[in-house]
């Protein structure tokens, strides 16, 4: 990226505008703060088709928000219902259970078999 002061532009325009217009990028000083950019119209084009997509974008997660606010809005919670939280948790656990079973078998099974190994008066 080339830059350039504001009075050197004046005397190098049209360098400047075939510079810009091949692709480089060109900032403008005035005092040696940034003033702007020179760019290519391709350039632009391709920063509004990213700004028009980041639009479509936000406007997707805008309507998502609202579609969770009407659900919330119509189906409130239950006072005795789980949270999101303890739903997850309570998942996980009954595949902690399961998976130990699997592995190891139930807690129950000892017990059943104690009931088996009953001594007869």
């Amino acid at each position: 990226m080339r830059t350039i002061s504001a009075t050197d532009l004046r005397q190098k325009l049209g360098e400047m505008l075939d510079a810009a217009s091949a692709g480089e990028k060109i900032l403008i000083e005035r005092d040696h703060k940034p003033l702007a950019y020179l760019v290519s119209v391709d350039e632009v084009r391709a920063l509004a088709a990213e700004d028009e997509e980041v639009e479509r974008e936000l406007a997707a997660l805008d309507a998502l928000i609202a579609l969770g606010d009407e659900w919330r809005r119509t189906h409130p919670r239950q006072p005795d219902e789980m949270t999101a939280e303890e739903t997850v948790r309570a998942d996980r656990d009954g595949r902690d259970a399961e998976k130990w079973e699997r592995s190891f078998g139930s807690a129950n099974d000892e017990l059943e078999g104690d009931d088996d190994a009953e001594v007869e008066p």
